[in-house]
C-alpha cells in the first residue's frame, strides 16, 4: 500500500478553487504560495480553468536540434535520472527532465502502466511551460528556483487535475537555473520520500555539471551539516569559475560574480590552499568577515584554457588564455600581437589539433571578444556556391538567388573575426576575390557593382602545405604571403607537453573525473601516435564512456587499439590480407560493442544514443545491425 502525504487536503484545495476562481478572494493560506502566484499569472494571461489542454510534442527536426543544445545538461542528468526512476517507479511515478523554458527533453520511469493524459504529456519535446499548460511543479520549481509540489486541484486547468507532481530546480556551476527535474503520477497524494528523492536528483546533476567543467583547482567547503556538496572552482589565475548551490547558499551569494577572485572571497592566500592541495590536507579557511571554515583542495590539472576544449570569455577585458604547453604559449603570444595589429593569421597543424578552437582563442583574448566570430569551411562549399556564402549577393545575381539579396560570411562578420577553415581547398577564382578584400578592406556582393567597408580581421586555418600548393599553381603566391603574415602551428597531440591536461580537460565535458584514467592507462595513451589528435582523442573517451558502467576506472580495453590506429589511418586496400581483415573485425565488433552500450544506457533512445557515442542519429542508423527478413 502506498502511504500518501498528509499535506495532501483535496478538500482545503477545493475551498481554496472556489474563493479564488468563484469569489475572487485571494485563498491565503489554504494552498501554497507558488501554487497561488501561478493562479495569477495564469488570469492575467486571459486563461480560463475549463479551457481544454493538449500536449503538442515539437517536430522531429526541432527535437534533434533541442537535443543537440541540451547535450550537456542531458549527458549529466542521465544517470540521476535512472536512478530516481527506480527509487520512485514502484509508487506509480514516472520522472521528467526540462529545459529553463519548461521543455520536455527526457523521461524515464514505467510509462507503459500509466495513463494516456501522463504518457501524452511525458515526451520529449513537449512544451509543458505554465504558458502552454498552466500551473504545474516543473514551471513553478524554474519560476520560483525552489522545490514545488502541485497536487490534483492545485493544477490551474482542471484537465491537469489527474496530475500529482513535485519537482525541484537545476542550477548550473553560476548559478543560474537550466531546468527542472519532475516525478508525476496519475493517483492522489504525494508519496513519502518522493519529494526529497527529486530535490536529491537535481543536487546530483548540479554536481555532475560542476563536475563537467575544466578547472585548475576545486575548494570542497565543509558545512555544519557534514554535507559534500558545497563545492568551488577556480582557474589557474584564482578566478572564480563555478560554485555548487550549497556553496553559493554558505557564501551569501546570487550566483557566481563575474571575475571573482579567491581573495575577494577568503581572507587566506591562494599559494597557501595549492599548497595544502598537493599535500592532500585539509586546512581552515577564512571567510571575508571573519567567518572560519574547514575546506579541501583538490588540484585537478584541467586547464580552463585548453585546445581540448571551446574558450569562452565572458570578462570585458580580453584575457590571454594559456593552454598548458610552454612552446606554444610564446607562439601563442606572438600570434596574438600580429592579430591585434590587424594582420592576418595563418593557423597550421594536422587533422584534429584543434585549429578552430584555436583561432576562437585568438577572437576572445583579442580587442575584437565583443564582436562576432564567423567560420567558413572552404572545404565543405560546393564552388559554385562559395562565392555567394563569403561576399553575399544581390536579388537576381544567380538562379536560386534569394529574393532581396543576401549578407555573405565576411559582412556578418563585421567588426568581428572572420576564420577561413580549410583555406587551402579554396578555388583559384575565389582566391583572386579575397585578395581583394584583404588589400582594400572591402567587399562587393556577387551581382553588386558597389562596395561596402569589410570592417573584418582574417583567421586562415589549413591542414595543407601551402608552399606545395603554391608550387604547383593550385594556390595563389600573392594571396599566401598575405594571410600568412603570421603563421601559429599547432602541434600535434603526440608531441605536446600538456597531454595530461589535455586529457584531463577532455574527460571534464563527458562528466568523467579525472581519476577514471589511472597512472598506467595515461602512460600507454601516452605512447599513441594519435593520428587523429584532440578529436580522435576526444572520440575514444567517448567509446571508453559507452563501454565502461558508470564511475568504472577506464581500463585499456575500454581504448582498443586497433581504434586508435583506425581513426586516422589511410583507406584498407581493396584486398587486404588476413592480419588486416582481423583487425578490421575486431573494430567492428568493439563498435557494436559502443553502439549497444549506448542503446543500453538511454533506454533504446537512437537520437540519445548518437549524442552519447559523439556520431550523427543518421550514421549511427547506418551502423546498426541489421535485421534478417
Amino acid at each position: 500500500m502506498t502511504v500518501s502525504s498528509p499535506h495532501y487536503l483535496p478538500e482545503q484545495i477545493w475551498q481554496a478553487r472556489h474563493a479564488f476562481f468563484d469569489d475572487g478572494i485571494a485563498p491565503e493560506g489554504l494552498v501554497d504560495a507558488p501554487v497561488l502566484r501561478s493562479w495569477r499569472r495564469c488570469l492575467d494571461q486571459g486563461r480560463r480553468a475549463s479551457e481544454a489542454v493538449e500536449f503538442d510534442a515539437v517536430e522531429r527536426g526541432a527535437l534533434v536540434r533541442l537535443l543537440d543544445d541540451q547535450r550537456s545538461l542531458l549527458a549529466a542528468a542521465r544517470p540521476a535520472l535512472s536512478a530516481l526512476a527506480g527509487a520512485v517507479a514502484d509508487a506509480g511515478y514516472a520522472v521528467l527532465l526540462t529545459d529553463a523554458r519548461g521543455r520536455a527533453l527526457a523521461v524515464d520511469g514505467g510509462l507503459d502502466r500509466r495513463s494516456v493524459p501522463l504518457r501524452q504529456a511525458f515526451r520529449p519535446g513537449v512544451d509543458l511551460s505554465e504558458n502552454m499548460i498552466g500551473t504545474n511543479a516543473m514551471s513553478s520549481a524554474i519560476a520560483e528556483q525552489r522545490s514545488v509540489r502541485v497536487l490534483g486541484p492545485e493544477h490551474f486547468f482542471a484537465d491537469n487535475q489527474i496530475f500529482h507532481c513535485c519537482a525541484a530546480p537545476v542550477f548550473d556551476p553560476q548559478g543560474r537555473v537550466v531546468g527542472a527535474v519532475d516525478v508525476s503520477r496519475d493517483m492522489p497524494g504525494l508519496a513519502a520520500g518522493a519529494l526529497a528523492l527529486t530535490q536529491r536528483c537535481a543536487r546530483r546533476i548540479e554536481r555532475q555539471l560542476f563536475d563537467a567543467l575544466p578547472a585548475f583547482m576545486r575548494l570542497n567547503l565543509e558545512t555544519p551539516d557534514a554535507s559534500d556538496d558545497a563545492w568551488l572552482a577556480f582557474d589557474r589565475d584564482a578566478v572564480l569559475l563555478a560554485a555548487t548551490p550549497a556553496a553559493l547558499h554558505l557564501l551569501d551569494l546570487p550566483g557566481v560574480p563575474a571575475g571573482a577572485s579567491f581573495g575577494e572571497l577568503f581572507d587566506d592566500r591562494f599559494e597557501a590552499v595549492l599548497q595544502a592541495a598537493r599535500r592532500d590536507a585539509p586546512q581552515e579557511l577564512h571567510l571575508r568577515g571573519g567567518v572560519r571554515l574547514r575546506a579541501r583542495a583538490v588540484c585537478t590539472g584541467a586547464l580552463t584554457r585548453s585546445l581540448a576544449a571551446p574558450i569562452r570569455n565572458d570578462h570585458r577585458q580580453p584575457a590571454r588564455p594559456a593552454f598548458g604547453d610552454a612552446a606554444f604559449d610564446a607562439s601563442f603570444d606572438r600570434a596574438l600581437r600580429a592579430f591585434e595589429a590587424d594582420l592576418p593569421v595563418l593557423v597550421t597543424g594536422e587533422t584534429g589539433v584543434g585549429k578552430e578552437v584555436a583561432a576562437r582563442a585568438l577572437h576572445d583574448a583579442s580587442g575584437r571578444s565583443e564582436g562576432p566570430f564567423v567560420a567558413l569551411n572552404c572545404g565543405a562549399i560546393a564552388p559554385q556556391l562559395m562565392a555567394a556564402d563569403l561576399f553575399g549577393h544581390v536579388e537576381g545575381a544567380y538562379t536560386g538567388a534569394r529574393r532581396g539579396g543576401s549578407a555573405g560570411r565576411i559582412e556578418a562578420a563585421q567588426g568581428g573575426s572572420l576564420l577561413l577553415d580549410e583555406i587551402g581547398d579554396m578555388p583559384l577564382e575565389l582566391q583572386v576575390g579575397l585578395l581583394r578584400v584583404l588589400d582594400s578592406g572591402e567587399v562587393v556582393r556577387v551581382g553588386a557593382t558597389r562596395a561596402q567597408r569589410a570592417d573584418v580581421r582574417f583567421i586562415c586555418a589549413t591542414h595543407r602545405d601551402l608552399r606545395a600548393l603554391v608550387a604547383e599553381g593550385r594556390f595563389r603566391e600573392d594571396l599566401y604571403y598575405r594571410i600568412a603574415a603570421f603563421t601559429l602551428h599547432l602541434p600535434p597531440l603526440r608531441a605536446r607537453s600538456d597531454f595530461d591536461a589535455v586529457l584531463d580537460a577532455l574527460l571534464a565535458q563527458q562528466g568523467c573525473p579525472p581519476e577514471r584514467v589511472g597512472s598506467a592507462v595515461r602512460e600507454v595513451l601516452k605512447s599513441r601516435p594519435w593520428p587523429g589528435n584532440v578529436r580522435q582523442l576526444r572520440s575514444m573517451l567517448r567509446l571508453a564512456a559507452a563501454l565502461a558502467d558508470d564511475r568504472q576506472p577506464f581500463g585499456l580495453d575500454h581504448f582498443p587499439a586497433e581504434a586508435s590506429e583506425a581513426a586516422g589511418a589511410a583507406p584498407a586496400p581493396a584486398n587486404p590480407d588476413p592480419g588486416e581483415q582481423d583487425s578490421h573485425l575486431g573494430w567492428q565488433h568493439t563498435q557494436q560493442q559502443a553502439i549497444a552500450a549506448a542503446l543500453k544506457r538511454t533506454g533504446g533512445n537512437v537520437t540519445a544514443a548518437a549524442a552519447l557515442l559523439g556520431i550523427g542519429r543518421a550514421t549511427l542508423y547506418r551502423k546498426l545491425p541489421r535485421k534478417s527478413a
